[in-house]
C-alpha cells in the first residue's frame, strides 16, 4: 500500500491538500487534449471514427474512473486509517506467529505484482508510442527518396484531429502533434495505471483482513486454557467487524468507479471488435488491441478480485461453524461466535452503485453482452 499511496501523491489524490491541484492539471489535459479535439473535430472516414470514438470512450473510463475516486478520497482516507490500526492489531506481540508472516509475506507478494505492472504498463506504452513514429517517419523518408509525391497519411497516437493542425498529411504537423502527445500518452498509461493498482490493491487488503479473522479462529484450539480461548474468540470478533467496516468503505470508494467501468467497458470491447471487423493489419490495429488488452485485464481483475473477497467472506463463517466446537463452549463464547457466523451469512463483496455484484458471473455476462452488440452493429455497418 505504501508504493500505492506514493503513485497517487505524484497526481494529487493523496496527501497534503495544497497538492490536489495536480489532479486538476491532469485532468484538463485530458479534457483539452482528448475530449475536445475527439468531438469537435471531424474524422475522414468510418474506419477513423470508429477507432477515435473507441479512444475517446476507453480515456473516459480511465479519467473518469480517477475522477470518481477522487471525490471519494475522504472515505479512502478513512479505509487506509482502518487498515492500519487492524496491521498494528496482528503485529502485537501475544499474536500468532502465523498471522504476522502471513501479513509480511502477502505485503511482499503484492508490492512485486505492483512494480511488475508498472513495469509492464511502462514497456506497453513505449511500444503504444514508438511504433506510429517509426512507421510513420520510415514511409516519409522512403517516400522522400524515391521522389514519390503520393499523399503519407501518418499513423496517429490518437486518431483525432488536433484542433486547425494539419496533422494527418503534414510531416511538420504530425511532429508538432507527436510532441504534444508522446507525453500526453505517458499521462493516460499513469493514471490508469494507478487506478488499476488502487482499485485491485484495496480490494485485495479487505480480502486479507477477512483471512485474519480465519487465521485467528483457527488457532483457538491450540489455547491451552479457557480464558486464552475467551480473549482470542473476543478479539477475532472485533478483527471481523473492523474487516467488515473496511469492506464497507470499500464499498463507499468504488461504487461510482466500478459502475463507469462496467458501463463503458462494454461500449469499449463493442467500439474495438468492430474496427477489428473493418480495419486491415497495421500498426493501428496493434495499437488498439493494446488498449482492448488493457481494458479486459482491468476489468477480468476487478471481477476476479471482487470474487474473491466474497468467498474469504464466506470463508470465515465456515472457519468458525466447522473450525471450533462452539456448541461446547459457555454461553458467553457461544454468543460471540454466532455474531460471526450469523454476519457472514450476509453476502461481503463490492458492486457497481449497488446494481451488481462484481465477479466473476458478472464479467462472463459482460462477454456475452458486448458479444451481442458488436454482432448488431457489425451488421449495421
Amino acid at each position: 500500500m505504501p508504493l500505492i499511496l506514493r503513485l497517487l501523491q505524484v497526481i494529487g489524490v493523496w496527501g497534503d491538500r495544497k497538492d490536489r491541484y495536480r489532479f486538476g492539471l491532469v485532468f484538463l489535459v485530458y479534457c483539452f487534449g482528448i475530449l475536445v479535439p475527439k468531438v469537435c473535430f471531424g474524422y475522414p472516414s468510418l474506419e477513423a471514427t470508429i477507432r477515435g470514438y473507441a479512444e475517446l470512450i476507453l480515456e473516459t473510463n480511465v479519467f473518469g474512473g480517477m475522477l470518481m475516486f477522487y471525490l471519494r478520497k475522504d472515505h479512502f482516507e478513512m479505509l487506509v486509517q482502518e487498515l492500519r490500526h487492524l496491521v498494528s492489531i496482528a503485529f502485537r506481540d501475544y499474536q500468532p506467529v502465523v498471522i504476522r508472516n502471513y501479513l509480511i509475506a502477502h505485503n511482499y507478494r503484492l508490492h512485486k505484482y505492483t512494480l511488475f505492472f508498472c513495469f509492464y504498463m511502462t514497456g506497453v506504452c513505449t511500444v503504444y508510442c514508438i511504433a506510429p513514429l517509426w512507421s510513420s517517419y520510415m514511409s516519409y523518408f522512403r517516400a522522400v527518396n524515391t521522389r514519390n509525391h503520393t499523399t503519407i497519411n501518418f499513423n496517429l497516437h490518437l486518431e483525432q484531429g488536433f484542433y486547425w493542425l494539419d496533422n494527418r498529411s503534414s510531416i511538420s504537423g504530425y511532429s508538432v502533434f507527436s510532441a504534444f502527445t508522446l507525453p500526453l500518452m505517458y499521462v493516460c498509461a499513469y493514471t490508469g495505471t494507478v487506478k488499476v493498482l488502487t482499485v485491485c490493491n484495496s480490494i485485495k487488503y479487505c480480502e486479507t483482513v477477512l483471512r485474519l479473522v480465519v487465521l485467528k479462529v483457527e488457532q483457538l484450539p491450540d489455547l491451552p486454557t479457557e480464558r486464552e480461548r475467551i480473549e482470542a474468540i473476543s478479539e477475532a470478533r472485533e478483527l471481523h467487524q473492523r474487516a467488515l467496516r473496511c469492506a464497507e468503505l470499500l464499498e463507499l470508494v468504488l461504487q461510482p468507479i466500478l459502475f463507469l467501468q462496467f458501463v463503458l467497458c462494454i461500449q469499449i470491447w463493442c467500439a474495438m471488435m468492430l474496427y477489428f471487423s473493418v480495419s486491415g493489419e497495421s500498426v493501428k490495429l496493434m495499437n488498439i488491441f493494446l488498449l482492448f488488452l488493457f481494458v479486459s485485464i482491468e476489468t477480468f481483475g476487478f471481477c476476479y478480485l471482487g470474487t474473491k473477497l466474497s468467498d474469504e467472506s464466506i470463508n470465515v463463517g465456515q472457519a468458525v461453524w466447522f473450525g471450533t466446537e462452539w456448541y461446547t463452549l459457555d454461553c458467553r463464547m457461544q454468543r460471540n461466535i454466532g455474531f460471526i457466523i450469523m454476519r457472514s451469512q450476509r453476502r461481503v463483496g463490492v458492486t457497481a452503485a449497488k446494481f451488481c455484484f462484481v465477479d466473476m458471473e458478472q464479467f462472463g455476462m459482460m462477454l456475452n453482452m458486448s458479444y451481442s452488440y458488436f454482432v448488431v452493429l457489425k451488421d449495421v455497418f
